[in-house]
């Protein structure tokens, strides 16, 4: 595959937002990241923590010093859920805005590693040195 699409990146924020991974269920999030990664030929391993709890780790680039970069899965609960005006796993564009749970912490952040990954790789740029993506597990209650 090649280059992401402007709507293909917009999908995959959104399909984050839609795996409910609040303190858990980060098992979700790295089989959605794995087979996205794996469509643009980059390997992910994913390392079980439990059943519903695993970190990921994906890496491009041959040879030389390694560049980890790294963002957790897991968000913070949605609380009273009356109070909220949108769904909060439902990604929702409001005048320019984007909201849903973890589209400000901090899984627009990981798409964001993830697309600069498929994107590089696409691009074919990555001369010297590695890229590797760290998607950690239970940052928000750090277990």
């Amino acid at each position: 595959m090649g280059k992401l699409t402007d709507t293909e990146i917009v999908n995959i924020l959104s399909d984050l937002v839609r795996i409910k991974s609040v303190n858990d269920n980060e098992i979700e999030v790295c089989h959605y990241l794995q087979d996205l990664l794996a469509a643009h030929n980059i390997p992910a391993q994913i390392i079980k923590l439990s059943e519903t709890r695993a970190n990921l780790v994906a890496e491009i680039g041959e040879h030389g010093p390694v560049l980890a970069i790294s963002g957790h899965m897991d968000v913070v609960s949605e609380g009273d859920i009356s109070k909220w005006h949108y769904d909060p796993f439902v990604m929702t564009e409001v005048d320019g805005k984007l909201y849903g749970r973890g589209t400000a912490d901090m899984k627009s952040g990981l798409a964001a590693l993830v697309i600069s990954m498929i994107q590089i790789q696409a691009a074919g740029t990555l001369n010297y040195g590695k890229i590797r993506l760290l998607a950690t597990a239970g940052e928000e209650n750090r277990r």
